[in-house]
């Protein structure tokens, strides 16, 4: 919590210059507001600006990455030697090792965070040769310890203070997670329940993924047809009361139930307490909350 003595009247303003509504505005004692750029590869990609130990860079910012990472000329250049290994696996079951550095600290728009351990990994093998450059990839392992809200709809990321959170808890719905710290529990990511007729399914939220994609185990409680490789309609319910509908596809070896990418997170605005395992959902358009 070191980083929470940063002045907040910046952020107060910060906030309100970035809020027309005035129920936003209620919340203007947040910590931070992020704010967030769209990546020109893609139509869900998002990207943020961030800077270790003098260095600044163009970061993914991606919720179901798990782990933040940095590239190998990036590791150069903050004079990190990467050591050991850590290993990870990726949704579909690939397995990634990568050497990491230790005790990164990350300053985000004047904040500063304290990553435990990085990955030193070159996130650009996973886009075309022509792709604007990246430095890395930040994940929610960056928040460990604090609440959080995405507000991708208005390309926002809202650090919450005591008193932010409890407006949030106000005027959001309650629904069930799972916080899920795998890859030797570095990585941090938020799998949010979705009732099924045998029971709750855990699906993870994925701001780096576009649209829904179910498992095939899960597809037939959800109404999927398990063996279609074409895209689906999918509707379905978080907690059992949040409605998620939109485009599905069914992925056959998914290490999880199912992925809920930036389709519906640009629908809802999602808060996360990662310090007490809490999240609530509420409509993203803020006139729509009464």
């Amino acid at each position: 919590m070191t980083w929470f003595s940063v002045a907040r009247s910046a952020a107060m303003v910060a906030y309100m210059a970035y809020s027309a509504s005035p129920l936003l505005a209620q919340a203007s004692n947040a910590i931070a507001v992020i704010h967030l750029d769209p990546y020109p590869l893609g139509d869900h990609l998002i990207t943020v600006r961030a800077a270790i130990r003098g260095h600044s860079g163009k970061f993914l910012f991606d919720t179901g990455e798990g782990v933040t990472l940095i590239s190998t000329a990036f590791a150069q250049a903050i004079g990190c030697t990467p050591w050991g290994q850590v290993t990870a696996i990726r949704m579909r079951g690939d397995r990634i090792d990568a050497p990491h550095c230790d005790g990164i600290p990350i300053a985000i728009e004047g904040q500063r965070l304290n990553a435990p351990s990085v990955l030193v990994f070159d996130i650009m093998k996973f886009f075309p040769p022509n792709a604007p450059g990246l430095d890395g990839s930040i994940g929610l392992d960056l928040f460990a310890g604090h609440a959080v809200t995405f507000e991708l709809a208005q390309n926002a990321l809202i650090v919450e203070s005591p008193q932010s959170l409890a407006w949030r808890i106000g005027h959001a719905t309650r629904v069930p997670l799972r916080i899920v710290r795998d890859a030797q529990g570095l990585a941090l990511t938020a799998d949010i329940g979705v009732a099924t007729p045998d029971g709750t399914a855990w699906m993870e939220l994925d701001s780096g993924s576009g649209g829904i994609i179910v498992s095939k185990v899960i597809a037939p409680l959800l109404k999927l047809d398990p063996d279609s490789t074409a895209g689906q309609s999918a509707r379905f319910t978080i907690g059992g009361t949040v409605v998620v509908e939109g485009h599905a596809r069914v992925m056959d070896g998914m290490i999880m139930d199912g992925d809920i990418g930036a389709s519906f997170l640009a629908k809802w605005d999602v808060t996360l307490d990662l310090v007490a395992g809490r999240a609530w959902i509420a409509p993203a358009d803020r006139s729509s909350v009464r």
